[in-house]
């Protein structure tokens, strides 16, 4: 049973590029400049394609080049700036493990067990050899279930899937402290259109889904595999016909219910919480338990009473095999790639053995090797300079938010509390992850992956009761990317995405206004986007928008919002506006913090041309060049469904059409494609 409810929201996407300076020399000259690591000022100007006008197509005038020449990796699904950075964090964490190997590390410790869990993991010829047996206790446990609450017991555990999740996170009433949540689960596609939508493209994942489920269960040696499988997918479509769609959970007021104990047990009667929570570890009676979704864990807890116990063994059988055929024989792992990989990603190869480690080790002992990699990785002047320009951000924030034209006093005056009380967080935590209380065995593999997975569940147990944790990270450092969450109104930029093209401390400051602090506006504005702002100044779920404002934020939103809905990226494929919206205001609003935090940087002077561009045209580019990416159509069409990112082309031309600074620096015209009226350019933040 998966069990994470992360409200977090990070930044969608994969950057590129890697930072390098110069040698000091040795002699009493003065030290060489630290070289920029992209172009002569921080932008890749080669890709520009100056044949496009940059009203016309903003994303393919600045990177027009690249997108005509690169050749998509046959292990990617999409690649970008985002990506590339990522294989850059790779390579690093593989040179970590190298040195690891180097020092061996005395057996027991952190290092030693993240040394011992990736040789487990690259030792495929144990794997193989072991075939079916580490999976096989699940198995029998499985087989020898004979009634509903036999399955209610299996899914009460760790390991086992259910209709249902059960999380530990703040309790959105007192974010101090700790509450169980529950919210909907218990599908193997993607999301709930995956069963539910119309049109060949949901048709075609359907028929190589029912041939996937087949294959695991021809693999688990059933007897009738094709039945097998029907039977799974019917219990999947009921399940999928009760969950809320990804756009509806984004409505905080609704989706996120906290409810008494006595309350939640009535509304979700079918299921005996005081033997199911001890179960996982947890007390018979709590006080608060949060419904995510409420109705979807009402239905799907219905369901396991209602559907046959054979049709729920089926299911527990197939998942716990699916969800560790990474872990188990080749045929499993490459029956998983052929549809999660090939057929719903477009992706045509596995990537590197070597790769898919590093990121098993960043999932299960990630702060493990994140405290090597920022030994070794992150500079203490990244850090000095990040907070640095974060607090720029909150100035150029502080200062529109005192001007905003369309927000009352008192609705100003609770978000100016709001942005006074956010905790930025950068580069890695104050304090390391313990994991003295994992095990980790050489050549058991599987195992190792269980003991993991049981050790965070236990770890996230152990929290309640107890004060929030408000030094725990939710990323690792070694993670290209960055969130806010809004129960703790915190920020965090791992030291990964300290890099260029998003940061680079010898680029020209515009370039990183434009690139990283983007990213920081982006997430400070989350704090203040469509399910954000449900949140008050202490992570409480409060309303603290007066009637009037409130409206007028509406009315903004729903006009941003049906932009996005009229960008189209494959045929017969949208985005959705309501569901991308959070990040679309953080986009704009935090692209418009960068621009005034950069022109506050300025100090009234004029900023130097440099190579012919100015410094708004190099603002803007540097923009446009963190979300320089390309997409496979599977991939794209799975992310309209389940994604809250809008696409990397969207998330560059749909912000700068709605700014005036950009018309301005690019002599955008009403005759160019992307121009807006003043009067249908979207001001928010």
């Amino acid at each position: 049973m998966r069990r994470a409810f992360l409200l977090a929201v990070p930044t969608a996407a994969l950057l590129a590029g890697c930072s390098g300076s110069a040698p000091a020399p040795s002699a009493p000259a003065p030290a060489a400049a630290p070289k920029v690591a992209l172009g002569t000022f921080g932008v890749e100007t080669s890709n520009i394609d100056s044949a496009v006008k940059p009203g016309d197509d903003f994303f393919r005038y600045a990177n027009g080049k690249w997108l005509a020449t690169f050749t998509m990796p046959a292990d990617k699904a999409r690649f970008g700036a985002f990506d590339a950075l990522g294989d850059k964090s790779e390579a690093d964490v593989k040179t970590v493990l190298e040195t690891l190997a180097a020092e061996k590390p005395g057996p027991g410790t952190t290092a030693a067990k993240v040394g011992d869990m990736y040789t487990s993991w690259m030792d495929e010829a144990a794997i193989e050899a072991r075939g079916l047996a580490p999976l096989q206790p699940y198995l029998d446990q499985i087989a020898a279930v004979t009634d509903t609450a036999g399955v209610l017991a299996l899914m009460a555990t760790t390991e086992f899937a259910a209709p249902f999740g059960v999380g530990i996170e703040a309790d959105p009433q007192d974010p101090t402290r700790y509450a169980i949540w529950a919210g909907q689960d218990g599908l193997g596609m993607p999301d709930r259109d995956y069963y539910l939508g119309t049109g060949a493209s949901f048709e075609k994942y359907r028929a190589a889904y029912k041939t996937y489920v087949t294959r695991i269960f021809e693999l688990l040696g059933d007897p009738a595999p094709a039945a097998s499988a029907d039977t799974v997918m019917a219990l999947e479509t009921k399940i999928a016909r009760g969950h809320w769609a990804q756009a509806e959970l984004r409505n905080v007021e609704k989706a996120i219910k906290p409810m008494p104990f006595a309350a939640f047990k009535s509304f979700v009667p079918s299921v005996s919480w005081e033997t199911f929570l001890p179960s996982l570890g947890l007390p018979a009676t709590v006080d608060t338990i949060v419904a995510y979704g409420d109705t979807a864990v009402r239905d799907g807890a219905a369901l396991v009473g209602k559907e046959p116990v054979a049709s729920w063994k089926k299911y527990l059988a197939f998942h716990i095999a699916s969800a560790n055929a990474a872990h188990l024989p080749k045929a499993f792992d490459d029956a998983s790639f052929e549809f999660f990989g090939k057929t719903l990603r477009g992706v045509q190869a596995k990537r590197d053995r070597w790769k898919r480690g590093i990121s098993l080790l960043d999932e299960h002992i990630g702060e493990g090797v994140g405290e090597v990699y920022v030994a070794k990785f992150f500079p203490p002047d990244h850090k000095a300079k990040m907070d640095a320009l974060v607090a720029n951000l909150r100035t150029a924030l502080d200062g529109r938010l005192k001007q905003l034209p369309w927000m009352d006093e008192a609705t100003r005056a609770e978000a100016l509390k709001k942005l006074a009380t956010f905790e930025p967080r950068v580069g890695y935590p104050s304090k390391w992850r313990d994991y003295s209380a994992m095990t980790v065995e050489k050549g058991k593999h599987f195992e190792n992956i269980i003991s993991a997975r049981t050790f965070e569940w236990k770890r996230q147990v152990a929290r309640l009761g107890k004060p929030v944790d408000r030094e725990e990270w939710g990323m690792n450092p070694q993670t290209v990317n960055a969130y806010y969450n809004p129960l703790m109104n915190q920020i965090t930029f791992p030291a990964a995405i300290l890099q260029s093209p998003f940061f680079d401390v010898s680029a020209d400051p515009a370039v990183n206004y434009g690139a990283i602090g983007g990213v920081i506006g982006h997430e400070i504005g989350h704090g203040f986007d469509d399910q954000g702002r449900a949140f008050d100044e202490a992570g409480r779920t409060r309303n603290w928008w007066t009637p009037v404002t409130d409206a007028k934020f509406k009315a903004a939103t729903q006009q941003l919002g049906t932009q996005y809905s009229k960008y189209c990226p494959v045929p017969n494929g949208c985005i959705n506006g309501q569901l991308t919206m959070g990040e679309n205001i953080g986009d704009l609003g935090g692209l418009t913090m960068a621009y005034t935090a950069y022109k506050l940087s300025l100090n009234g002077k004029d900023a130097p041309v440099i190579d012919g561009f100015t410094g708004d045209q190099r603002f803007f580019l540097a923009w446009a060049q963190v979300w320089r990416a390309m997409a496979r159509e599977d991939d794209t069409r799975q992310r309209l469904v389940t994604d809250p990112h809008s696409m990397p082309e969207f998330r560059t031309n749909g912000v700068v059409r709605n700014m005036d600074e950009w018309y301005a620096a690019f002599d955008v015209k009403p005759e160019d494609k992307l121009y807006l009226p003043p009067d249908q350019r979207v001001r928010i933040w």
